[in-house]
């Protein structure tokens, strides 16, 4: 059997699996008829969930903010924004009280190329555009602490705001069971300590595949609280396919409208298989950047291949090991082969200062020992597999090979095409449904 898998969007490469071997190919639920794109957001807009319409909330005089995701995000924000500017606009409000806003986390500051594609050309000359770097100190309002004790800074734009809304979409994340709704203000736009603890505090709270998928979950809850401290008035988050096309828009409250939108990305996303894998070939598309991003695909394809197994893992690497956020490379270079217990000390005792930085190898720590891990990459340089403990294979078909030499000839063989954005689940009846309408 041939079988055909990208390193990034139309990036391909080609193996074969004997018939007796293979057992899933774990693909998003496809969606026959794309709805019309400009449609759906209308729609959405015209019903919001827990909320009034967006225009029935806002009046002349009110300083607004839009919080934006990053480009590593695949959120059409150039096709929300005019809708939701228009309304905004026939409530009297002018250009001047409109701040777009880029919420990126820990991300580097998007260059101006980027800034383009995210929010369109026309939108970028005509308001307000600031371009976050969430290094920076000065540019905070401290709101005392969560329940758990995480300091709270967030953007003093943002908590000034008289209305602040959130653009975000939904798809499996690895410290907060799902991306969008809070998540645009934490990590978003808070400070660099509150964003250190609220990554610390996800990856020791609870294990990752305990989170995955699941909305409640203790990181979740700290991100809601500190939405509802900061008043995030208002949420547009999509749920998207592979290709970036809207499959569902849900708009109104940050927990009700966020709630309903996960409910659809957990029946694209969520993807039944037979049995676990012992041998796994997963694409880190569309994380594909670098290691960064490539450990949310890494972490999520653990939930389809059994202790022991041989994970195949490809990924483009472009932006290396930490392109996307530079300044945390040293603490990965580090620390990414410590035990998790050492590194948790090196937290305990302030020997590590890149709090955020130490998300990556902590959660890499909890997994990377359940299987042995080959990487098929167009990028990555010998010393940076060398510090995420993978063998190098030049391609599927001989890392393939000597997962078989490894497991037996019999070894059970299953694929991740699309590794960023799938979770598995094992259901045979669910699988065997899937298979017969294939």
């Amino acid at each position: 059997m041939n079988f055909t898998i990208d390193f990034k969007p139309n990036a391909p490469t080609k193996f074969k699996i004997e018939k007796n071997n293979f057992i899933f190919n774990a693909l998003p639920l496809k969606i026959k008829n794309i709805p019309d794109q400009n449609q759906i957001i209308v729609d959405s807009l015209n019903h919001p969930i827990g909320t009034n319409r967006i225009e029935n909330m806002l009046k002349p005089e009110m300083d607004l903010v839009i919080l934006v995701d990053d480009i590593t995000r695949p959120t059409p924000s150039s096709k929300i924004l005019p809708h939701l500017i228009e309304r905004i606009k026939a409530t009297g409000i002018s250009d001047t009280h409109i701040k777009i806003i880029i919420a990126p986390g820990t991300h580097r500051p998007m260059t101006e190329k980027e800034l383009e594609i995210k929010l369109g050309r026309q939108i970028l000359n005509r308001y307000i555009v600031l371009n976050r770097d969430y290094r920076e100190t000065s540019k905070f309002e401290y709101l005392g602490k969560t329940k758990s004790g995480i300091p709270i800074d967030v953007d003093s734009e943002v908590y000034n705001a008289d209305f602040v809304i959130g653009i975000g979409t939904i798809s499996p994340h690895i410290s907060a069971g799902w991306s969008g709704g809070a998540k645009i203000i934490l990590p978003g736009i808070c400070s660099a300590r509150t964003t250190d603890m609220m990554h610390y505090t996800a990856c020791i709270a609870q294990p990752v595949l305990e989170i995955l998928g699941s909305n409640d979950n203790i990181p979740r809850k700290e991100m809601e609280e500190i939405a509802e401290k900061v008043g995030l008035n208002f949420i547009i988050n999509t749920v998207l396919d592979e290709k970036d096309n809207i499959l569902g828009i849900f708009s109104g409250h940050y927990i009700h409208a966020h709630q309903k939108g996960t409910e659809l990305a957990e029946k694209l996303f969520c993807v039944p298989i037979p049995q676990k894998a012992d041998i796994l070939i997963v694409s880190a598309n569309p994380c594909h950047f670098d290691y960064w991003q490539g450990i949310k695909p890494y972490a999520y394809s653990h939930r389809a291949i059994r202790k022991g197994g041989v994970l195949i893992f490809l990924l483009d690497g472009e932006e290396h090991l930490c392109g996307d956020a530079p300044s945390h490379e040293f603490t990965l270079k580090k620390y990414m082969l410590w035990d998790f217990e050492a590194m948790k000390k090196e937290v305990e005792r302030g020997r590590a200062t890149d709090i955020v930085g130490m998300n990556v190898p902590m959660y890499h720590a909890t997994l990377r020992h359940r299987t042995t891990n080959f990487i098929v990459t167009n990028h990555l340089k010998k010393d940076e597999i060398d510090i995420l403990g993978f063998e190098y294979k030049k391609n599927v078909q001989v890392a393939l090979d000597h997962a078989f030499k490894l497991l037996g000839k019999d070894a059970k063989v299953g694929i991740i095409p699309f590794g960023g954005k799938t979770l598995t689940k094992v259901n045979l009846e669910d699988f065997k449904k899937i298979e017969k309408n294939c």
